[in-house]
């Protein structure tokens, strides 16, 4: 895993028209209809993104569609355990369907359920689906303007599914016991999981690697612009983390992506107020360190199956 590296050469143009083509409609939507609606109306189109290059039209159309079923069915749950668990499986296995066209097709919709449900996500159960709607839309039009591509990779069957139902059952049981518990933001444990645990196994060490490291250093980023920097300097800081999120999205390393997503998050999430900044850095440290403590101990009993498997096959051979 390489510590420091830089974008793909080339790719600052694009960098500039994708941060214009989220921030303008993300900018109007937070004006018209409020913080939540931008946040799902972003997310969203981050699926869109996602799903566009690999699919056809009316695939992309459905994966959406199940996005804003989901995204509506989690704001009816709110912060149900029972719910919320349920939901996160459900999801997790759609994934694993999904990943055997290619890896990563809805790794999204975890987290739709994650915020629209108990995050910070505050919306009507059909203004969830009408945001998650808009959004994939918007997202799949910038990628087809923009003409984004990205390869197809499919995960094998056993694969994919051994994946989708372990990560599916870890993150149910994180959800439901966070949320019994009252836990202030557990549910970062859970996106640690899915966002590091990759369904891919040669990609899965990198991941883990660079969440823990990215997290840690960009903490001490956000940490930093809090503590020592007026407002507007801070808020500087979060808009220069956007810019290089995008920028190294579009092709760098993940430990830069994690490093760079930290300090925006944290900012925007404090805006100012050091007290409030403090522990929001403190809690996504810690639950940062326990969700790849747990995803670790997935990716080597996945790599056990795997194992297994590959002994199976050697012995019917």
């Amino acid at each position: 895993m390489a510590l420091f590296s830089r974008p793909l050469p080339g790719t600052l143009p694009m960098t500039f028209k994708l941060l214009a083509a989220i921030l303008v409609p993300s900018i109007i939507i937070t004006v018209l209809a409020g913080p939540s609606a931008s946040m799902g109306f972003g997310l969203a189109m981050g699926l869109g993104m996602a799903v566009t290059p690999v699919s056809k039209p009316q695939q992309a159309a459905v994966l959406i569609f199940i996005a804003a079923v989901l995204g509506s069915l989690a704001s009816l749950a709110g912060s149900t355990p029972w719910a919320i668990a349920l939901l996160i499986m459900v999801s997790a296995l759609l994934f694993a369907a999904s990943n055997r066209r290619s890896a990563g097709l809805l790794s999204l919709t975890p987290i739709i359920i994650i915020l629209f449900g108990p995050g910070a996500v505050d919306l009507s159960w059909w203004e969830a689906g009408v945001w998650v709607i808009a959004g994939g839309v918007v997202g799949g039009l910038i990628t087809r303007m923009l003409k984004f591509q990205a390869p197809v990779r499919p995960v094998e069957p056993f694969v994919a599914w051994e994946h989708g139902i372990a990560v599916g059952v870890l993150c149910a049981a994180v959800m439901y016991w966070t949320l019994a518990s009252n836990i202030p933001h557990g549910y970062w444990i859970a996106v640690t999981v899915l966002m590091a645990l990759r369904p891919l196994p040669e990609e899965r060490r990198d991941t883990l690697n660079g969440r823990l490291v990215g997290t840690f250093l960009g903490a001490i980023i956000a940490l930093l612009a809090v503590v020592f920097l007026p407002l507007w300097g801070a808020l500087v800081v979060a808009a220069l983390s956007m810019f290089f999120l995008i920028w190294y999205t579009l092709g760098g390393a993940y430990v830069m992506q994690a490093l760079t997503l930290t300090p925006m998050l944290l900012i925007f999430s404090s805006l100012g107020d050091l007290d409030r900044g403090l522990e929001l850095t403190a809690e996504r440290v810690g639950f940062t360190v326990v969700g790849v403590a747990a995803a670790v101990v997935v990716a080597i009993l996945l790599r056990y199956w795997e194992r297994q498997r590959q002994s199976r096959k050697g012995l019917t051979a």
